[in-house]
């Protein structure tokens, strides 16, 4: 329970509501949107201990390959949101 810092925490919270939007309202994009934050945040900051030579436990550094695949999805996200944005905005455009 250490591993769980505040951003894995908000990271479990925006990937739950992320989940309960694609399965009780059906709405794909807003799901995705959620769900590529909360995993975005989970992966650049989870960190895990091990035992070191000297029996000791430390952290281990976040791998590279994990740490640019968090900040993709969060990135993805963000990408996803303003296009969720310009969507919203064309369905209430008034029509000519």
């Amino acid at each position: 329970m250490k591993n769980l810092n505040l951003p894995v925490m908000i990271g479990i919270l925006f990937s739950t509501i992320g989940l309960v939007t694609l399965f009780l309202m059906g709405q794909a994009l807003t799901a995705a949107i959620w769900l590529s934050f909360g995993n975005g945040l989970i992966l650049t900051s989870l960190r895990f201990n091990r035992v070191n030579e000297f029996g000791g436990m430390e952290q281990q550094p976040v791998p590279k390959a994990r740490l640019y695949t968090g900040i993709f999805l969060i990135v993805l996200a963000v990408i996803l949101l303003l296009l969720q944005i310009i969507q919203d905005l064309q369905q209430t455009a008034p029509q000519s």
